[in-house]
């Protein structure tokens, strides 16, 4: 019997940089890389209020959804400057950190935009859904050498098993592995 891994989807790190460099409106910008940098879901970057952000603590507090945990995360120094140069542009005094016209973004509009971005970067159809970019942070976690524990507290999971799955998904931590331990002594290789 042939067991299928259903695995996540995710984005190469190429594949990312080819996403962001189609993006020139200071918004969007904002969002997708908000959304990827901390592996959110379309409706916990929905949630997000101006209040949200501490530029001066340097922190961002994430509302997890789907009973995951929530909690302040420090700021990446490259998404402070983005969020600066998008925030200059608002002139509204909408409490959301991601508003449209019409007030906050929706999750479709959200990803109405993810795929107009990913269809202009010519990523492949399959991995055309925003969700893509959680499974791509986590997975360039691990590819980093991040233990799996960090990805778990990245992403907001509750339960280990959430995140072991994309260890069976992280290619280069795998053949880091390999190279270590046909170094090892404790292996019985074949000469």
């Amino acid at each position: 019997m042939i067991v299928k891994w259903n695995l996540p989807k995710y984005l190469r790190q190429d594949q990312v940089r080819a996403f962001f460099s189609v993006i020139r409106n200071p918004r969007d910008k904002a969002l997708f890389t908000t959304i990827y940098l901390y592996g959110l879901r379309v409706s916990e970057a929905c949630l997000l209020q101006r209040e949200d952000l501490d530029f001066e603590r340097r922190t961002i507090r994430i509302w997890r959804v789907k009973n995951g945990y929530s909690g302040e995360k420090p700021l990446f120094r490259r998404l402070v400057a983005i969020l600066r140069r998008y925030l200059r542009t608002r002139t509204d005094d909408n409490a959301a950190l991601f508003v449209g016209r019409q007030g906050r973004l929706s999750k479709r509009w959200v990803q109405a935009l993810f795929t107009r971005y990913a269809t202009a970067a010519d990523l492949p159809p399959n991995r055309r859904h925003v969700h893509t970019m959680r499974h791509s942070m986590a997975t360039h976690l691990l590819d980093a050498g991040e233990p799996i524990d960090f990805v778990q507290d990245h992403l907001g999971h509750r339960n280990i098993e959430s995140s072991l799955v994309y260890a069976r998904v992280s290619d280069r931590r795998r053949s880091k592995a390999i190279s270590r331990l046909e170094r090892s002594r404790e292996i019985a290789l074949p000469a």
